[in-house]
Order: C-alpha cells, then structure tokens, then sequence
C-alpha cells in the first residue's frame, strides 16, 4: 500500500500542460566544474555611515587545489566591488564600534590573527598572538567539528564592547600531559582515533584600549561554549556577561554565567536571566526571547519576557531559530527586530519585520541567507539566492517590502541558462509530510519516463544554490542536463507533529516512552516510506522509470540511504557518503542515543533490534549496487562494504586523500580536486548502473570493467541490473 502524494501548487501544472520539450533560455549549461566553484559561506557588514560594505566568501580555487576566503569591499553609492584578499581563512566579520571599519580574523601565513579593513580597503594587524595550537584532522592537531584544511590559531574568537572600549577574545594554547595509560572511558573516546589525541586549553581573555590585559577564564577546548562560541559574551554595564559548560563534550552539567566585573577585575557566577540570550535564543523588542511553539503548518510566535509573561503574535507559515537562515538584529531603540526564518511548505530563508505587536513577513521567490542592517533597521543587504538563481547582493527595506537586485555576486554563474525547478509537499502512507523539489531534466518531454537520481539530507533541501550542505558531491545539476530527473527530498519535518518532535527529542536524548521500535518507525522507516510513496506517485503519472532509480545522500543521507536500500527494493543503485551511524561498531557514538533505537548494545536480547535496522546486518536483503564515498575510513562504513561484497552486492568503497599523508579529507569536501573526482565517480556510478552508460571522462575504461564483472554475478533481485540492459535511446 502506497501513501497519497501531494504535489505543492507549484508543482507539475506547468510541466504537464504541454508535450512539447520545456526550451532553455539562452546561455551556456553547467560543468562539474561550475559546481566546484560556486561560492558559500557569505557574511557581510555595513558600515557604520551605510556607504560601503565588507563582506566575506568561501570559494574553491581550482588551479591551486584549495578552498580560500575572499575579502570584498562593495560602493553602495558607485556599485563597484574590489576584492582585497584571498586567503586560506578569514572569519567573523564585525562593525568597528568607532565607526571607522571593520575588523575580522584572517590567516596571511602566521595563523589566524586580527585584524583592522578601513574603508580605502587597508588591513591594518590590530592584535597577534603565537600560533602554536593547530586545529583540523591532521598529526598533530585538535579536532573540531568544522571542515576545512587544518589552520593554526593565534585568535580564536573576538567580539566588541558596544562603545569599543573592551576587546573579549580567546586564544589557544597547548596543554601537554605526560605519556599514560588510558583506561575505560579515555579509551573509548579515542574509538575513531587515526592518530594521537590532542589537548587544548582556550583563554578567554579582556584587553582595554589602553592595551591592558586580563585572563579571564581559562577552560579546556571540550568546553563547546568556549571553543566555538567564545563563551557566548554578552555586554553589560558591570561588565562581560558568559556563558561556560559546566561538564565535558560527553556529559554535559549544563551551562554556568558567570560576569567580569570592570570594578574588580574579576569574575563572580550569575544568574541566568530569562532575557539573557543563550545560544540559539532569539530576542525580541519587549526584551524577551522569542520562540516558535506548536506544531503543523503554521506555528505560534510567541514572546517570554522576564516577567515570565507571554506575548502572542499569532499562527506563522515559518519559524524562527534555524542557524542556517539570515540572522537576527535588534533596532538600537529596543522597539522592532528583524528575524531570518524559514518557510514550512516551500522550504526557503526570508525576514520578519517584528514591532510591539506587529508582524510583517519579508520573503521572495527564493530565499535571503545572509544580511547585515542599520541600526535603525530602515534598510540593509543581503545575499539572494535560490536554487536555480545565483547568489546576488539585493537592498532590502523591511517596512516597505522593498528588495531590489544591486550586484551578481557570481557572473559565472548567472551565464549559465536556469534549470527549471518546482517545490514539492508529499504525505505518505502514515500521513506524515515531506518537502522537497524537482530539478527537471533540461530538455524534458511529456511522456517520456526518465531515469531519477533521489538527493537527501535532513532538511538541507530548500532554496539555496547547489548548496554543499544538501547534494555534497553528488551533482546534481549534471545529473539534469545529462537527463536525469533529480528529486531533492526532506526528512518529514519533527514541527509537523508532536509524537514525531519527541522521537527526535529521545533519539538526542536517551531512552524515553515511545521505545526502540516507535522510534526506529518514526525517524528511519517513516523516512523510507515518504520516499516510496513520493516514487510511486511520479511513476504512476509517468514521469519516471521504475527501473531506473538511484538514491543519493552523505552523514544524515547516508543513513536514510543504507536504511533505504536494506529495508525497500524499488532503488537501483546508491551512493552514501561518510556515514557509519546505525552500524553496530558506532555503538557509544554515544551509545544512549543507540540505547533509544535500539534498546541497549549489540548483543543479547538487543541484537533482533539491530538486524531489524543495522544496515550491514541486512545485506542479503540488498538489490541496489552501493557505493560508499569517504573522507575517513569508519569501521562501521567498512563493516557494510565487507557484508555487501560477501552478499555478492556490487559494491565500491572510496576512501579521499587529505593534502598529505598526515592529514585527512573533511565530511564536507575541502579540496578541489577530491571534491571534482568524487562528483565525476557518481556521475559515472548512476551513469553505469541505471542507463548502462560509459563515460571515460567520468572514470577510467578499467572501473567500468570492473563494475561489469560485478553486475554479472548480481543475484536475482526480482528486477534485472540496468547496468546489463542500457537505456533505451
């Protein structure tokens, strides 16, 4: 039995109501090379008189085979961008207080350090520490959950006083400890360990414009609160107001504030305030924080004030809170905010006006992931994007509704002739909701039946440009001009329902009421069902070939991807990219979230929870030939290859180099040319295995004999390998 699906109202009325091809608009189509190069991880700031911005981009260079920052400065008043530096690293952007640049950390060769950008575009060091702590997957250096090459850190993270008197910044420094033996939970914490664990300690420090210092705290790198968040400062008129972790990466003890008093020149604890804003919490103008609560298609804003009094704003088709939408911005008044959301049918990052009781959505046709604004909040810049536009620099008027278009921020890109994309809501056969689009072969045909490629990862499908964080290296771009129809699907979301929201709430948190099997239901098979039902659909309206379809998804894809194929058999080849969760070997990563799925450990009366799950304890129930992609080599990863191959599945596992034989790749590709290498395997697996196509300009003559000799001994599946049966031209 197969759940209904619903197609969204911009889904297949345009495409179908015609059985001519859809026609390009001019322009050329796009390379694997042209998705390698499309810029992220943007952060922009005004200046203070609103003439002139700085704003920050990540790109890959492919002639030198690194990933590097860009440093750009933008005239509002003549339009022109210079770029001013290109540089391994640099990092969080800020508005001077004084009004005369901005400051930011870069890495020119010393490590990453502080520096000054006036508005003639001079770097100007303000503050250099000794780089003697490196952090990133190599010999030597301390691991951090970010990707990138590895990079020595002599300034962590620094933030501003309002009237720029204080600088608070963090450092960090060795902390060696003698050779000794590791015994029973220091062991197990070195389970994924490719080589000798490092300490660290983070200083977080005060420095005053009169150049003196103090140290305030000093925590050990597990403290996340002070590693990644520089303790979360916050300014108040004793003082810097922060925040510590009161326990270790493993077992947090919750979080204790703390204040350095200018009066004393020392700390004392705090009490946590309800209109202190912790990680994640959102202020608003009645000096509360602010929540999206409820579940469905619209859900409550609300605001707590400390009081402990609630304010309603009413039922919202988006919510606030997602760390991947634009940001928040206090007026200087206190009287209005404007809040970076995201949508619930059509998942795309817009802006909220908020006033004393007023509530003005700001959203276009694709999505606003990133902004900076006045002070005053009458106007502001930010990046415009979705997936089938490039990013570009738009003025936006919050009041007035205002956005419009200032600078392409990738003319290499805007040349390339849009691929027609439609946003999607499917319910399945449980009634549960999932989001997702459809990037439509470029010359689509009604009719026609077209070999499908299924991208997925968590919640990563919505209106970003060939987003990293959603198709990894699987491109999906190609896939469309070489005629495949490429669906980008969610997870259903946990706002839609409550029992959905607390199987996730269990999964983070340990063992709770609804139990191994539920949550094994809810959170993977739910997942599984959602992507049938959605295939079903497109099959029976003839837009896809049953025969013909591929799954595709890295980390939380991978699971929905390995789950998918050992528990459904209407996939005809996958790929899944570095992940091994649900393996029995990540048992403690960490085990009370494998508690909450599967009961207890891999053994015992546990085990029948795992084989009803596990991926490699359900190899023999495989049809679809697997290929694993990975930056480093888990065991459990392996343990699925190994049980496949021994199933007598195709199977291929791919293990991605670092820069040097110390050193290794990142989750998220950091180097051109694994990243290239990596989207041309794929194009060339789905290629192989769902159209019996070979490519020698995706892979070597000599992989795709070696495929074939793997096809030839494919069991009977009740569907014969595509890969022996080319696509029909």
């Amino acid at each position: 039995m197969t759940g209904k699906a619903r197609a969204s109202a911009l889904a297949f009325v345009a495409i179908l109501g015609t059985g001519s091809p859809i026609e390009a608009t001019e322009g050329r189509r796009w390379t694997i090379e042209n998705i390698a190069i499309v810029p992220t991880d943007f952060d922009l700031r005004l200046a203070s008189d609103g003439r002139s911005l700085a704003y920050l981009e990540r790109r890959a260079d492919i002639e030198t085979d690194k990933s590097v920052s860009i440093l750009h400065l933008y005239d509002l008043d003549s339009h022109r961008s210079r770029e001013i530096l290109r540089a391994p690293s640099a990092e969080q952007l800020r508005r001077l207080p004084d009004g005369r640049g901005w400051s930011l950390l870069i890495d020119r060769g010393d490590g990453l350090q502080l520096y000054k950008l006036d508005a003639r575009g001079t770097l100007t060091l303000l503050l250099k520490r000794e780089a003697v702590v490196t952090v990133g997957q190599t010999e030597g250096g301390l691991f951090a959950v970010r990707s990138g090459a590895p990079r020595r850190i002599g300034i962590l993270y620094h933030d501003w006083s309002p009237d720029g008197r204080w600088l608070w910044y963090a450092t960090l420094r060795p902390r060696p400890e003698p050779l000794a033996m590791s015994i029973d939970a220091t062991v197990v914490a070195q389970r994924y360990r490719r080589r000798a664990p490092v300490k660290a300690t983070v200083e977080l420090r005060l420095r005053s414009a009169a150049g003196e210092e103090w140290l305030v705290a000093s925590r050990p790198a597990q403290d996340r609160l002070a590693f990644y968040y520089g303790a979360n400062v916050q300014w108040t008129r004793e003082g810097p107001r922060y925040q510590l972790e009161q326990g270790d990466a493993e077992r947090s003890g919750g979080t204790g504030t703390f204040i350095w008093s200018f009066a004393t020149g020392s700390s004392h604890p705090a009490e946590q305030e309800p209109g202190f804003p912790s990680i994640g919490l959102v202020s608003g103008p009645h000096g509360g924080v602010l929540a999206s609560e409820g579940f469905g298609r619209e859900l409550d804003l609300t605001e707590t004030r400390p009081d402990g009094r609630k304010i309603h704003y009413g039922p919202q088709p988006y919510y606030i809170g997602d760390p991947r939408a634009a940001g928040n911005w206090l007026a200087n008044d206190g009287r209005k905010a404007v809040l970076g959301v995201r949508t619930i049918p059509h998942p795309r990052y817009g802006l909220v006006l908020l006033g004393s009781r007023k509530v003005k959505p700001l959203l276009v046709a694709g999505s606003l992931t990133a902004c900076d604004f006045r002070q005053d909040l009458a106007w502001g810049v930010c990046v415009e994007e979705s997936l089938n536009q490039a990013p570009r620099l738009v003025h936006v008027a919050p009041e007035s509704g205002e956005v419009r278009a200032l600078a392409s921020l990738s003319s290499v890109h805007e040349s390339i002739a849009p691929l027609r994309v439609t946003a999607h809501e499917w319910t399945n056969r449980l009634g549960y909701r999932s989001t997702g689009f459809i990037v439509w072969p470029r010359d689509y045909q009604q009719g026609k039946a077209y070999p499908a490629i299924l991208i997925t990862h968590g919640s990563d499908a919505d209106e970003r440009f060939a987003s990293p964080d959603l198709q990894w290296n699987y491109p999906a771009q190609l896939f469309a001009e070489r005629g495949f129809l490429v669906i980008l699907q969610n997870d259903p979301s946990a706002r839609q329902q409550a029992e959905l929201w607390n199987a996730y709430m269990e999964w983070s948190g340990g063992p709770g009421v609804l139990g191994p099997s539920r949550l094994r239901e809810l959170i993977w098979l739910n997942g599984v069902y959602s992507f049938e039902d959605m295939i079903h659909e497109l099959v029976g309206k003839g837009i896809i070939d049953r025969e013909r379809i591929g799954i595709a998804g890295y980390s939380r894809g991978s699971q929905m991807v390995n789950v998918a194929v050992t528990q459904s058999t209407i996939f005809g080849a996958a790929s899944s990219g570095d992940g091994n969760y649900l393996e029995p070997a990540s048992y403690a990563d960490p085990k009370e979230g494998y508690h909450a799925i599967f009961g207890g450990p891999p053994s015992g009366r546990h085990l029948a929870s795992y084989r009803q799950l596990s991926p490699s304890l359900r190899a023999e129930k495989v049809c679809a030939p697997v290929l694993q992609q990975m930056a480093s080599p888990f065991a459990g990863a392996i343990d699925f290859y190994t049980a496949l191959r021994d199933a007598e599945v195709p199977a291929q596992i791919s293990l991605y180099p670092g820069e040097d034989i110390a050193t290794d790749e990142t989750h998220l590709f950091h180097i051109p040319s694994n990243r290239l290498r990596a989207m041309r395997e794929n194009m060339a697996w789905f290629d192989f295995w769902l159209r019996g196509r070979r490519d020698p300009n995706m892979a070597p003559i000599s992989t795709y004999d070696r495929w074939s000799t793997m096809a030839a001994q494919l069991r009977d599946c009740s569907r014969p390998p595509s890969a022996l049966q080319p696509e029909p031209s």
